[in-house]
């Protein structure tokens, strides 16, 4: 060995493999790459596309950013670009304009896309949709802030069922809607986890980590784009409808995207559990409902869709009420049970223990006018009030209103789930969801995408679809005004209210038009 260094030969290097890219993740980009260029090819999706571009660009102000962005000394990137002066009045009144104007344009490029009369909704337009607001602070709420406080509260091994963000002062706290800072979590162990991981990629920058809460959230809604189109056409709708009415949705993207909530997770796996149920894979679509439970805990009413879908799979099902009441009990203790133990064995997992139980009611100290409930009881309140009663009479109604509320969800999901379930369990899992947001004692607009997004997958009259139009026009339009309300600029907010009715008005003839085209075909599943 030694004569040979001596002699000056040289030693053979030892071949490198080239990498090699696995030719089906080659096949996917090349797939995904057309898929995107054949969506932007659609007019409307650009335009789409430019009404969520403005959006962002309208975000930056008060209304959405820190609150000492534009405090002097104003945020680094707010000196660097010299736009101190969006935070004034003419800067309010800009981004506000922008704001609305580019709402206005989704919503109406969102109306011209109906598939009909041949039309296809573009399978990637939700994603095109998307893009421009990924980095734009949190919209139309203030939720991502909290869900970066409490993932801070993980990291520094708390427990966030036990504290609120106030144990985590500075800018993790300082964003937080001042309502929930002494608050403890009420969502699930496994959001609390991901909002964890989120948080421990920028451990030291609270905005940055609010924003990032929309990967989950992206991620969500690449599910739903997935599964929501399947379902449906496992129940004889058109996949394009679904997408349509469904995933393309203005509200999706102002409330999963724009606001980063926790709610598309759980949204898109309630609907992938529909999916693998209406394939016959029951027990993969309870531990998917534990997932989405572990999220967020209403989930738990899709086990109402998963029964029914069980009892129209059973063959040898008597007909009469009581074989029917015994199979439905049966099959819900058996795929509840699944459903239990694996939301048991992700808590377990996840190490935060179930305080959040107790932490349900957190929600409730917020007086939700939205809410039906509370909106009666507030009424009744204040008429005692102006009728001299004393304090102790006055401040009832509400309570009992929503009690009331509560009840009469109970006994409406009762119902739904006897009558509706066994004949479309969609349609039963989309009403006890919709029933609970319309009883319950809060009411966000994001809330009624709980069932409202499965409604694009059941069978719909044109005058059902009509009215789905109608609510999210409505909800659109009362976030975009509770958006410049919060900018100081609410008169404009009523002037895009007015332009959105207008553009309702002059698009309800062509829908009325094509309201003659079929929806689905049928009602209960294909092969």
């Amino acid at each position: 060995m030694l004569e040979h260094r001596v002699a000056g030969a040289t030693t053979t290097a030892p071949v490198r493999t080239p990498w090699v890219v696995d030719p089906r993740v080659v096949e996917f980009g090349e797939r995904l790459a057309a898929a995107m260029r054949r969506s932007w090819a659609d007019p409307m999706v650009r335009r789409g596309t430019l009404g969520m571009s403005l959006v962002a660009a309208g975000s930056i102000s008060p209304a959405f950013l820190p609150a000492d962005t534009f405090e002097l000394p104003a945020s680094p990137l707010i000196e660097r670009f010299g736009l101190e002066w969006l935070g004034t009045g003419a800067g309010r009144v800009l981004t506000t304009i922008l704001l609305a104007v580019g709402m206005a344009l989704l919503v109406d490029a969102w109306l011209r896309m109906r598939p009909v009369h041949g039309r296809k909704a573009p399978s990637l337009a939700w994603l095109l949709w998307s893009l421009p607001i990924m980095l734009a602070p949190p919209l139309f709420s203030r939720d991502a802030y909290s869900y970066a406080a409490q993932g801070k509260i993980v990291s520094r091994g708390m427990d966030p069922y036990a504290v609120g963000p106030f144990w985590v002062p500075g800018p993790f706290a300082d964003q937080v809607d001042p309502m929930w800072v002494d608050t403890p979590a009420p969502y699930g162990p496994l959001a609390l986890q991901v909002q964890h991981v989120v948080v421990g990629i920028f451990p030291d920058n609270a905005y940055v980590s609010a924003v990032a809460m929309r990967v989950p959230a992206l991620l969500a809604v690449g599910l739903l784009a997935y599964a929501l189109p399947r379902l449906a056409e496992r129940y004889g709708v058109s996949g394009r409808h679904a997408l349509w009415l469904g995933v393309l949705n203005p509200l999706v993207m102002m409330h999963f995207i724009g606001g980063g909530h926790g709610d598309a997770v759980m949204v898109a796996l309630v609907v992938f559990a529909l999916l693998l149920a209406s394939r016959g894979q029951f027990i993969l679509a309870a531990m998917t409902i534990a997932a989405a439970a572990a999220y967020k805990q209403t989930a738990v009413l899709a086990l109402i869709g998963v029964v029914g879908m069980a009892l129209q799979a059973q063959t040898d099902l008597e007909p009469g009420a009581p074989a029917r009441l015994k199979a439905m009990v049966r099959h819900g203790l058996v795929y509840g049970g699944i459903t239990a133990s694996t939301f048991t064995g992700i808590t377990a997992l996840t190490g935060l223990g179930w305080g959040w139980i107790p932490n349900l009611s957190v929600p409730v100290s917020l007086r939700s006018m939205l809410s039906p409930p509370t909106f009666v009881g507030s009424v009744v309140e204040w008429l005692l009030r102006l009728a001299g009663m004393p304090e102790s009479v006055a401040s009832a109604p509400v309570p009992i209103a929503q009690t009331i509320g509560l009840l009469v969800s109970l006994a409406g999901i009762a119902w739904i789930t006897w009558r509706v379930a066994p004949r479309n369990p969609v349609l039963a899992t989309a009403c006890a969801l919709l029933v609970l947001c319309a009883s319950g004692p809060v009411l966000h607009p994001w809330y009624l995408l709980w069932g409202g997004l499965l409604l694009a997958a059941v069978r719909l009259s044109a005058k059902h679809v009509r009215a789905v139009v109608f609510v999210t026009l409505f909800f659109v339009t009362y976030g975009v005004v509770d958006a410049t309300v919060s900018n100081g600029t609410w008169a404009l907010g009523v002037s895009a209210a007015l332009w959105m009715a207008a553009r309702l008005r002059a698009n309800r003839r062509r829908v009325h038009e094509q309201a003659g085209e079929p929806v689905l075909a049928a009602a209960l599943p294909r092969g």
